[in-house]
């Protein structure tokens, strides 16, 4: 529904840019359903959680992008603003998911989610995040 509607585009914007953007960012929104283990799977990821942080990343990119194809200062302004937001919370999420796997010396989902006595640390680590 979303793609067959009528599309507004800007007279002077870019508009392959700002076409192909938005499908870019759901695109990477719907890789990281890949990550997810599953009886059903047939593959297994050894550093799925650098996989995550990767593509958390380039979420920054599709927002930079996304302003810049509309060829409005205006919005161009209100993306760099959303992409210094981003990486703002994206440096302390990578810190709090990495004290986890420190601790139990791995990079892989699946082994991080089988070692619940990290999960109790990470109760003030959440609290920590909520301040920060």
């Amino acid at each position: 529904k979303l793609f067959l509607k009528e599309t507004i585009k800007p007279q002077h914007s870019n508009n392959i840019m700002f076409t192909i953007v938005p499908v870019l960012g759901f695109s990477l929104a719907l890789m990281f359903w890949g990550m997810m283990s599953s009886k059903y799977i047939s593959y297994y990821l050894l550093f799925s959680l650098l996989l995550f942080f990767c593509m958390t990343s380039l979420n920054v990119y599709v927002i930079l992008l996304s302003g810049w194809a509309s060829n409005s200062m205006y919005a161009f302004l209100g993306a760099l603003r959303a992409s210094a937001q981003t990486i703002s919370y994206e440096i302390s999420m990578i810190v709090i998911l990495l004290f986890p796997a420190f601790l139990q010396w791995t990079f892989s989902w699946d082994s991080m989610f089988k070692g619940y006595g990290v999960m109790i640390l990470m109760v003030p680590v959440g609290v920590a995040w909520m301040i920060s």
